[in-house]
């Protein structure tokens, strides 16, 4: 087969690169492409189109696209340009050439007023972040729709959560964890695994997939900090209100991932066990 991974500069998109090593395999990047990757903007509906009728490809993974949720709340003209017009160009030339596309979404399509979520529970955003996302899942028709939360890694070049917690304590600096807002940490590669099985499988439909664990964002980093041996007292817990930010998050949040169980064999990996590989020395 040959696979499309549009957005494989990010941490979900070089962990399908990994798994696909030895495969026919196309990576995309934007802002941070590199050599090896094929430079596009999914705001250029255009050559979106002209990449996938060109190259033909039969299974096309779509992680990139917006990430930056604050960014979003004051750019939403070009953060819908991305995640739902863009979207709408991926599924129109899929179509033309009969590619199963696996597209990612996220638990910020919630309010996060009830969590934790199941795949039929009515979504609700906050943000224009979580507007685009959820617009963007109602523009991908055909395929399969992947919702996640709290994608962590130790991509170096990522920006999650977890690199920033392990970092700024390494540098003796203090973390500032929301106490008042929770998900389900989603280690990158898992996630990478199971979409891989979702695109060999043909997977049709909306379907939660995430980490198996719905925590605060203070418990992530209290366990950051445990699992790398660095001082867990810089980490201060503080709320939504006492620290707020540009975009709204969703409070109660997080997935419920009994779909995802009995759809694939692929393990959804907890937080305890992928501390563990990451705090590897190299």
């Amino acid at each position: 087969m040959k696979y499309l991974v549009i957005g494989a500069s990010g941490q979900v998109g070089k962990a399908l690169l990994r798994l696909l090593r030895g495969h026919d395999v196309v990576g995309t990047g934007h802002s941070r492409a590199t050599d090896d990757l094929v430079t596009l903007d999914l705001a250029d509906l255009e050559a979106v189109g002209r990449l996938i009728r060109k190259m033909r490809p039969a299974g096309i993974f779509v992680p990139g696209g917006v990430t930056a949720v604050d960014w979003s709340e004051s750019h939403e003209t070009q953060a819908r340009k991305i995640c739902v017009d863009g979207t709408v160009a991926v599924q129109e030339a899929a179509k033309a050439v009969r590619a199963h596309v696996v597209y990612f979404s996220t638990d910020y399509v919630f309010s996060g007023k009830a969590g934790p979520y199941r795949e039929e529970d009515p979504p609700d955003p906050v943000s224009a972040y979580g507007r685009a996302k959820f617009d963007g899942e109602r523009a991908a028709t055909r395929g399969t729709i992947l919702r996640t939360s709290m994608v962590y890694s130790g991509d170096p070049e990522s920006k999650n959560f977890h690199n920033y917690v392990r970092d700024a304590l390494r540098a003796g600096k203090t973390v500032k964890a929301f106490s008042d807002q929770s998900g389900s940490p989603t280690y990158a590669p898992s996630l990478a695994r199971a979409a891989l099985e979702a695109m060999d499988l043909r997977f049709q439909g909306l379907v939660h997939l995430a980490g198996p664990e719905v925590l605060t964002r203070l418990e992530f980093a209290r366990r950051v900090a445990r699992a790398y041996g660095l001082d867990g007292s810089r980490i201060v817990p503080v709320t939504s209100e006492e620290l707020p930010l540009p975009a709204a998050r969703p409070k109660v949040g997080g997935l419920l991932v009994d779909k995802a169980r009995a759809a694939f064999k692929s393990p959804l990996t907890p937080l305890s066990s992928a501390l563990v590989e990451m705090a590897k020395p190299n």
